[in-house]
């Protein structure tokens, strides 16, 4: 995971603030016409999830740790 902790927190919760947002303006207004918007707003938390489930590499920190350990391990 390339991502820090701090990362992945900050994703998750746009992600959450973004389907918030959403969520308002689908039912706090249901009589405006807010279907770009709220279809816009979607597209952008599923950007967000693309991109933390596509995230499939170690992070360089614990690629290290592993790399020191492999070579501790073959020593």
């Amino acid at each position: 995971m390339q991502h820090t902790i701090q990362e992945l927190h900050d994703k998750v919760n746009s992600m959450r603030d973004l389907t918030l947002v959403a969520h308002n303006l689908k039912y706090a207004r249901p009589n405006e016409d807010n279907f770009e918007a709220i279809t816009h707003l979607v597209e952008q938390v599923q950007a967000l999830a693309g991109d933390i489930y596509n995230d499939k590499s170690l992070h360089p920190k614990v690629k290290e740790k592993q790399e020191k350990a492999d070579k501790l391990a073959k020593a």
